[in-house]
C-alpha cells in the first residue's frame, strides 16, 4: 500500500473518484445520505467577540525531512485561520498531546519506529525540550498524561524482545521513571480512563524493528487485543479481543462514561480469507468488543484501514477517518447505528472543536473541513486551505489565552 504522502497520477486519481462514485450512489440507494452542505447549524455561528481565548488546531505534518515538525493554526468558529505556524523537529510526528501542567505546550511523539518527541510552546512558537527512548526501544507515536499531570506515558517496544512497554517518565523534566508492560505487542495509541486511574492501550499486535522499518515481523502470530491496564504499577485489569485475529487495534478514543472507541487496520495479506472485516468496534464497560456495522459497500470503501477516531460527547458519535477510503463515517455509540459518511480525499486528522460544534477533518493537502456535531453537516463556506501545511495523520483541539 502506498505512503499516503505518494503522489498519485492523474490515471489514478480519476480512477478512485469513479469507484468512490459508484460506491457513494449504491449507498444512497440504501437510504444513507452523506454529511454534505446543507442545514444552517451552530458550526457558522459567529464567535463571542469578547472571548478572549483562540482555538489551536494542533498536528504533526510536513512532507520531508526539511519539513517535519508540528503544525498549528489558530482559529474561532465560524472564521478563516488567522494564523498558521510550524515548529521544525527533524522528524515526522504521529500523535500530540497538550501538557497539563504547561497548557501553552504540546508534546510531540515521533512516528514508529521513530525514538524522538518534542515539546513546543504554541505562543512563542519554540521546542522547549527534546528527549529519546532508551537504547534498545522504539515509539510508537502516542502518548498520555496521568490524571494529575505529573507523570507522562509514551508506548513504546523493546525492539529485541519484541515486547511491548508503557514508559512512565517525569512529565516536567522527561527522566525516564519506570515502565511496565503493555500485555501485549506493538502497543500504539493509550488514553486515560476517565476514572483517572487506568490506561487503556490499543495493543496493535504488530513487531516492527528498526533495522527494517515498518515492515511487520509476525503477520502469521499477531495477536492484537484492548488491554486495561492500572496506571499505578501496570497491573491487567481487563482485556478485549476482536473475532477477526487480523484486525490489529491501533487507535482509540474515550466517552465520559468509559465507553471507548476503536480504529482498526486490517492485515487481510494474513487473512484465511477474504470476508470484509468492520474495521471500527466500540467497547462498553462490562461487555465484549463490538464492531460497527454498515453496508458492504461502505465498508470495502475503507479499504481495511481506520487512521483515526473522535468521540463526541453530548452526541454520542463516534467519527473514524479513512485515508485510504477517502472517507470519514459517523456511528452512534450506544446504538451501534451508521449515521452518516463524509468523502474527503485523504483525510486522516480528526477531532473534536473545543467548544463541541463540530468535528474539525484534515488531509495531507493541508486543507480543514467542519462537520456539525448535530446535523452531521459540512459546511462548505468554512473551509480552510494552508498551502503550506500537510496535517499528519491525528489532529487535537485546545484553547489558549492570547489576549491579556
Amino acid at each position: 500500500m502506498k505512503s499516503r504522502f505518494s503522489a498519485s497520477t492523474a490515471t489514478d486519481l480519476h480512477e478512485q473518484g469513479q469507484q468512490r462514485r459508484q460506491t457513494l450512489k449504491t449507498l444512497l440507494a440504501l437510504g444513507l445520505a452523506p454529511a454534505t452542505a446543507g442545514l444552517l447549524s451552530a458550526c457558522n455561528k459567529a464567535p463571542d467577540s469578547s472571548a478572549a481565548a483562540q482555538e489551536f488546531w494542533v498536528s504533526a505534518q510536513g512532507r520531508d525531512s526539511s519539513q517535519f515538525g508540528l503544525g498549528w493554526v489558530q482559529t474561532a468558529a465560524g472564521s478563516a485561520g488567522q494564523s498558521a505556524h510550524t515548529a521544525v523537529s527533524g522528524f515526522r510526528g504521529h500523535g500530540a498531546v497538550q501538557h497539563p501542567l504547561r497548557p501553552d505546550s504540546v508534546l510531540m511523539v515521533s512516528r514508529q519506529p521513530g525514538t524522538e518527541c518534542v515539546e513546543v510552546n504554541l505562543l512563542s512558537g519554540d521546542i522547549t525540550a527534546r528527549f529519546a527512548c532508551q537504547p534498545g526501544r522504539h515509539l510508537h507515536g502516542h502518548a498520555c498524561f496521568s490524571a494529575d499531570g505529573r507523570q507522562l506515558f509514551t508506548t513504546e517496544s523493546d525492539f529485541v524482545s519484541g515486547r511491548g512497554k508503557i514508559v512512565v517518565r517525569d512529565a516536567s523534566t522527561y527522566q525516564w521513571l519506570g515502565e511496565f508492560d503493555s500485555h501485549g505487542i506493538g502497543p500504539h495509541e493509550l488514553k486515560l480512563m476517565p476514572d483517572g486511574k487506568t490506561l487503556v492501550v490499543a495493543n496493535g499486535g504488530l513487531r516492527t524493528h528498526p533495522d527494517s522499518g515498518r515492515e511487520i515481523l509476525n503477520l502469521d502470530t499477531m495477536r492484537s487485543s484492548l488491554s486495561y491496564l492500572r496506571a499505578s504499577d501496570g497491573v491487567l485489569l481487563d482485556e478485549q479481543t476482536l473475532t477477526e485475529p487480523k484486525a490489529s487495534i491501533r487507535h482509540l478514543d474515550i466517552a465520559a462514561d468509559g465507553t471507548v472507541a476503536v480504529a482498526t487496520q486490517v492485515q487481510r495479506a494474513a487473512m484465511a480469507d477474504n470476508h470484509i472485516v468492520a474495521p471500527g468496534a466500540v467497547h462498553t464497560p462490562g461487555k465484549t468488543l463490538q464492531p460497527l456495522p454498515a453496508p458492504v459497500p461502505l465498508l470495502s470503501q475503507f479499504n481495511d484501514y481506520m487512521g483515526s477516531v473522535a468521540v463526541h460527547n453530548g452526541e454520542r458519535i463516534a467519527g473514524f477517518s479513512s485515508p485510504r477510503g477517502n472517507l470519514v463515517a459517523f456511528w452512534h455509540l450506544d446504538r451501534y447505528e451508521l449515521l452518516g459518511y463524509h468523502a474527503f480525499h485523504d483525510v486522516c486528522g480528526l477531532t473534536v472543536s473545543h467548544d463541541q460544534r463540530c468535528f474539525v477533518l484534515s488531509n495531507s493537502a493541508g486543507q480543514l473541513r467542519r462537520i456539525d456535531a448535530k446535523t452531521l453537516q459540512e459546511q462548505p463556506g468554512l473551509r480552510l486551505q494552508i498551502p503550506a501545511m500537510h496535517w499528519d495523520n491525528h489532529m487535537i483541539s485546545l484553547t489558549l489565552n492570547t489576549i491579556s
